[in-house]
């Protein structure tokens, strides 16, 4: 592993730990778990107000996941926020997740 790479690991773990420290759907919530389809695991962490819908693909290549198979998880929310990027995600018909890749999304 390359310095960059250690520098891009560090930064990834703790944005993960500080987020993760103060979410209690993460240390209290109920799992929602979906059987995996083509490498793809997705499953949601819920606790009262809360939701994170956490996606792994384990695929080389990108997946298109039909949203509407995670409806119950998804409750009606539009769009999320990818917790390390801040980025915004549209929750619509479907979303392509990058190969080997994982996203957290909160649903609030």
């Amino acid at each position: 592993m390359g310095q960059w790479d250690i520098a891009k690991s560090t930064t990834f773990t703790q944005k993960l730990l500080n987020w993760r420290k103060s979410k209690e759907v993460i240390h209290f919530g109920k799992t929602l778990h979906y059987v995996p389809e083509n490498d793809v695991y997705v499953y949601f962490r819920i606790h009262e107000t809360e939701r994170v819908m956490i996606i792994i693909n384990n695929h080389l290549e990108q997946q298109t996941l039909d949203l509407n198979r995670f409806s119950e998880g998804i409750r009606g929310h539009s769009r999320t926020k990818e917790i390390l990027t801040n980025k915004t995600i549209n929750l619509e018909k479907n979303l392509t997740v990058s190969g080997e890749t994982a996203l957290i999304l909160e649903l609030n």
